[in-house]
């Protein structure tokens, strides 16, 4: 009775057969693919960007720790916060979408590289008052590393496939259906990403803030935290009757996107600075990705009850 329970588990060293690593394994978030089921380009796409984000966060805390102590009203202050934040966002992109085959969230990290450079950059150039060794290393760690970063997470997002298959089997509609459903999901991510970021930077004043930046501190990240969350399981479940609550609940966003840009209009024509133009590009980034998200969803909520939700019952959840 032993011997068979070991055949079962796929335990056949006894006939002197050599084990196979397992490539996957069956999560709770689904399945998910092994060190061991990683490509060498891979493993070197993620070792280059743990050097990349590792390199960004410990230069930029330690911009914090000084700024804190020194003046923590400056501006540097959320400038560093804010680096933090997409670095982690960046790290989860690289991680998550290698061992859960995300190709869309590999591209959306290389945009969150790309992010990560404009507002090192603008800060660079605008601010030009409190430059120093700490601002000008970290410009140029992340303009060396950032190009093979990005040609790395191009080249192996083309190689993926593996999971999709076992996930959405050989039907072309399926795998459509799941495509579609992927990107949504990557999409719900990068907006959680832009639309606190952009919350973050109600603090330009540094710790000096008054009751509106409280409030939209307050509201705003739980807020855009309970949303995407709510998307994610409207996704997975695939409940239509939570698509209008979903897209109604929604429009809070732009609403605060183009107040923020009647704001900074008025902040631009008096005074102009760093945080400002950042403010900008952060504002344009999350109003963009509202819109593709909301256009992504026509399609989602037309692949709802296609049979992609029984085919992931089937694999243990496919969809995060």
């Amino acid at each position: 009775m032993e011997d068979d329970e070991n055949n079962d588990s796929g335990d056949y060293t006894r006939f002197g057969i050599p084990d196979v690593p397992k490539t996957t394994v069956t999560t709770a978030i689904g399945k998910t693919r092994t060190w061991a089921g990683l490509q060498w380009r891979e493993k070197l796409f993620l070792l280059v960007s743990l050097v990349n984000i590792l390199a960004t966060i410990g230069l930029t805390l330690y911009r914090l720790i000084v700024v804190a102590k020194e003046n923590p009203a400056e501006e540097d202050l959320i400038f560093t916060i804010l680096i933090i934040v997409n670095a982690v966002f960046v790290a989860f992109y690289s991680f998550h979408g290698v061992l859960r085959e995300r190709r869309y969230e590999l591209y959306v990290q290389i945009l969150a590289i790309v992010i990560i450079l404009v507002y090192c950059i603008t800060e660079y150039s605008v601010n030009t008052s409190n430059r120093n060794t700490v601002k000008l290393v970290r410009l140029i760690i992340a303009c060396v590393v950032a190009p093979p970063n990005i040609y790395l997470a191009w080249t192996v997002a083309q190689e993926f496939g593996e999971l999709e298959f076992r996930i959405a089997g050989a039907s072309e509609h399926l795998q459509n259906c799941y495509k579609n459903a992927e990107i949504f999901s990557c999409w719900l991510k990068f907006d959680l990403q832009v639309s606190v970021s952009l919350v973050i930077l109600v603090l330009r004043s540094g710790t000096n803030i008054g009751t509106l930046e409280t409030v939209i501190l307050a509201v705003g990240i739980p807020y855009t935290l309970a949303w995407d969350v709510f998307g994610w399981f409207m996704l997975r479940m695939e409940l239509k009757w939570a698509v209008p609550v979903f897209v109604i609940s929604g429009f809070a966003k732009p609403a605060y996107y183009v107040f923020k840009f009647v704001k900074v209009y008025h902040d631009i024509t008096t005074q102009a600075t760093m945080m400002v133009y950042i403010v900008i590009v952060a504002g344009a980034l999350a109003m963009l990705a509202w819109l593709f998200l909301m256009y992504e969803l026509i399609f989602v909520y037309r692949n709802f009850d296609q049979g992609l939700k029984e085919r992931g019952k089937m694999n243990l959840r496919g969809i995060h």
